[in-house]
């Protein structure tokens, strides 16, 4: 949305929020999941299969190249000027969470985590550690996958 005045409809401005829900893409096949809280600029980290594409990024630099790509960001759209806020160094701290849900296996599950961290956030539940996360995740398959078929949208 950089350099766009006004977001569509379906989407919220980062000027009107507090936190921004991101997925993460680790190289080569895995994703985790970030949660930046705006206003103290802190990315809480949640990687399903520990702490190893925490620890990757943090060695290979790749929390300083998205402090950059956040500042640069949050410049196009002109977000200090509109939450009417001075300009402030980000000094992004990146924190890895400890507790949370772990996947059972390395194959697969790591997308269905970061969806499922995601909507226990947005539904203002906490991340929570999970009795027994290898079925947790395929019955989160299988909701979602009723969500997607039941949809307006219809099987794709």
């Amino acid at each position: 949305m950089a350099g766009i005045a006004t977001y569509p409809n379906f989407m919220v401005a980062w000027w009107n929020v507090d936190t921004v829900l991101l997925s993460i893409h680790s190289s080569p096949n895995h994703w985790l999941f970030g949660e930046l809280r705006l206003a103290s600029m802190e990315v809480h980290i949640y990687d399903s299969l520990g702490r190893g594409a925490y620890e990757k990024f943090k060695s290979e630099g790749i929390f300083s190249k998205f402090e950059r790509r956040v500042a640069n960001y949050l410049d196009k759209i002109k977000y200090w000027a509109r939450r009417n806020i001075p300009r402030i160094p980000l000094n992004m701290q990146f924190i890895y969470e400890e507790n949370f849900p772990q996947q059972s296996s390395h194959l697969g599950d790591c997308g269905v985590f970061v969806c499922m961290f995601m909507e226990q956030l947005v539904s203002g539940q906490p991340i929570r550690v999970l009795i027994d996360p290898k079925n947790a995740a395929l019955e989160f398959r299988l909701r979602m996958t009723k969500i997607i078929w039941g949809s307006s949208l219809g099987p794709m």
